[in-house]
């Protein structure tokens, strides 16, 4: 965020007066409201007292309607754009409360502070922000979640390294990921988190360290557990706890049925299988990032059905013993790729989705092409294995 002095000086304002505030978030969810209808920046009606902060208001509405499912307060938080994006969504942010309790942190690189507020309700916190109209957002992100343990400071880390540094310090940082294709390193990442740590040295009793999902764990050169999160089947998160707060070598979460699974690396792998058996599913993300899919899926009872750069499909005539672990689904038949069509013609389904992969471009235009539209049967999911297709629909679960 580029700082605008309006944009600062308006916030000041909120933060001060209790009632302008109320007034500001009350218009915020008026154009909300008017974006969902369809009114753009160009057409949207807004107060004229407004007039100058007009695409500050706008942006901060079309993020509310971006966070509604993020955030329990969405109709009362301050975002930006990029923190409607990256903010760390208060499931994740209250599940890293609950395990990081009664310490002293400091949140490098806070941003709008939705992680930072979620961790002051078991510790004092201090968050860091560069960018004062973000640090501002963050002010008031604390407010309306009523938050009395979190001082937001207005400064990049050396604001904070050239002060007084407490002792016991628990460190939490996620930084800026450096734009750049080549390989993601602790030096493309901004703050540096290793910079932080040996600028605090034994000052430091832990940290927490947010790092993207595909950053190559031969390149983490710090000692923790890496905990990979997934939220409604998706990846989300990736985060390194030091030593003084790991509870395992890696761990596997799973949102937001809050399933956690711990141990070692996969050891072992599974034999592939020629035809699918009774069912077929895919490991919830997180135990794939994790590279845990052997703790919660035995290569005993499992076989792989398909494994690509984004999915492995497993195979088995038994049901997984936790639901919660992957997406199931059940055999219904299975064909030749260029006959696919006849088949789907038997079960005559709604809608049909591969699970394999197929070029953006075309996807449309060929799922489309397998159907009729007349068709209003439940949904049919494809797997492929070699020049074969099996159909399937999907068992319903927690995840699913």
């Amino acid at each position: 965020m580029l700082t605008d002095e309006v944009t600062l000086d308006f916030t000041n304002h909120l933060l001060k007066d209790d009632l302008k505030l109320k007034n500001a978030n009350r218009e915020v969810n008026n154009l909300a409201d008017q974006a969902r209808n369809g009114y753009s920046i160009k057409n949207v009606h807004i107060d004229s007292k407004y007039n100058a902060v007009k695409e500050f208001l706008f942006s901060v509405a079309r993020s509310r309607i971006r966070v509604e499912d993020k955030f329990s307060l969405c109709q009362s938080i301050w975002l930006d754009d990029y923190s409607a994006s990256y903010s760390t969504p208060e499931i994740i942010g209250r599940y890293r409360s609950g395990r990081v309790k009664s310490r002293e942190m400091i949140d490098f690189g806070a941003g709008a502070c939705m992680q930072a507020i979620m961790f002051s309700e078991h510790n004092q916190v201090t968050a860091i922000e560069e960018d004062p109209v973000r640090a501002n957002l963050g002010r008031l992100n604390a407010k309306a979640y009523d938050t009395r343990s979190l001082t937001v400071m207005t400064g990049d880390a050396e604001t904070y390294l050239s002060g007084a540094i407490h002792d016991d310090i628990t460190v939490f940082t996620d930084p800026l990921r450096l734009s750049g294709r080549e390989e993601k390193t602790f030096e493309t990442l901004m703050p540096n988190p290793k910079l932080i740590l040996n600028a605090l040295g034994d000052k430091i009793s832990g940290y927490i360290i947010d790092l993207p999902p595909l950053f190559p764990e031969k390149n983490i050169t710090l000692e923790g557990e890496r905990e990979y999160i997934s939220l409604d089947g998706r990846i989300n998160r990736f985060t390194l706890y030091s030593k003084e707060l790991m509870k395992c070598e890696r761990s596997a979460v799973i949102l937001p049925v809050n399933k956690r699974i711990e141990g070692t690396k996969d050891r072992e792998s599974y034999e592939h299988a020629e035809r699918s058996s009774r069912f077929l599913l895919m490991p919830d993300p997180a135990l794939m990032y994790a590279e845990l899919v052997n703790k919660a899926f035995d290569p005993a009872d499992f076989r792989e059905f398909a494994r690509d750069n984004r999915r492995l499909v497993l195979t088995s005539d038994v049901v997984p013993k936790d639901p919660h672990t992957c997406e199931l689904f059940e055999v219904l038949g299975s064909s030749k790729e260029d006959d696919i069509r006849n088949e789907l013609g038997r079960l005559k389904p709604g809608k049909v989705i591969p699970r394999f992969s197929v070029d953006p471009e075309t996807y449309y235009n060929f799922t489309r092409s397998l159907i009729d539209p007349l068709w209003v049967g439940e949904s049919i999911y494809l797997f492929r294995n070699g020049d074969g297709i099996v159909l399937a629909k999907k068992i319903k679960t927690s995840l699913n």
